[in-house]
């Protein structure tokens, strides 16, 4: 995690905690990202693996679980949030972040009783990743300045239509 959050590619966009601290030490980073791994919080946390190799970290969390977020964004509390990177500089490109993110809302997000709205919120000028969410299904819902990250965020959401079982 360290490696990959010191990443250029990573740290331009993605940073640690609600403020983005950039390029994190060694001991920030397993503080932060210890009790998620463990499931002490209610944000939920994984490593990307891709033929048996990590290559990123992706995490979702209730955004009512995070009032402040979850009114910043307007989104919601019952609808779940996604953040995600791919860490490994030769696994970028190609769809795979694409691939990853429509897995896992279905396997992780979409699975759950009455969940019907994933929401993922990118810099808004991070036009990578917006791309990678479009080409996932997620739309642009709003642009909004998030007061405790002073940024930007690119609002998407994916909303599945319970009646039917499908995404639209």
């Amino acid at each position: 995690m360290h490696r990959w959050l010191t990443n250029a590619a990573v740290s331009a966009w993605y940073g640690l905690g609600m403020t983005n601290v950039r390029s994190p030490t060694l001991e920030d980073v397993i503080e932060h990202y210890t009790p998620r791994m463990l499931g002490r919080t209610p944000t939920r946390a994984w490593t990307i693996r891709l033929a048996g190799r990590r290559i990123g970290y992706i995490q979702c969390y209730r955004t009512g679980d995070w009032p402040p977020y979850a009114e910043a964004v307007g989104v919601d509390p019952d609808a779940w949030g996604i953040d995600l990177f791919i860490g490994e500089d030769a696994a970028r490109g190609a769809g795979t972040g694409t691939a990853v993110l429509r897995r896992f809302v279905e396997e992780h997000i979409f699975s759950r009783p009455g969940i019907t709205t994933a929401v993922i919120s990118p810099s808004a000028d991070n036009a990578r990743a917006i791309r990678c969410y479009e080409k996932a299904g997620f739309r642009h819902v709003r642009t909004v300045r998030v007061e405790e990250s002073s940024k930007e965020e690119y609002v998407m959401v994916l909303e599945r239509d319970e009646d039917e079982n499908c995404q639209r």
